[in-house]
């Protein structure tokens, strides 16, 4: 089984963090690669952020209304066995 990592993006140089405004999936759940998983508000937009893989969904790492830093992971997935 591999896991693969849902990561908080940037989208500029000056973005360095973004607010979780809502889980669209819960933990433990099946999940498809692109999937909407958790919407996110940066300081332009709000941006729902999509599964990259497709598995189980792995715990939420941050609640909502929580600022989290470019590039910190929010959750994974883990990919069932190739």
């Amino acid at each position: 089984m591999s896991r693969v990592e849902l990561k908080m993006p940037s989208y500029g140089m000056a973005d360095t963090e973004s607010v979780v405004t809502a889980w669209l999936r819960e933990p433990g759940e099946q999940v498809a690669e692109g999937e909407p998983v958790v919407s996110i508000d940066t300081a332009k937009t709000e941006v729902t952020l999509e599964s990259p893989a497709g598995g189980v969904l792995g715990p939420h790492l941050f609640d909502v209304d929580a600022e989290v830093s470019t590039g910190a992971v929010l959750t994974w997935v883990d990919e069932a066995g190739e």
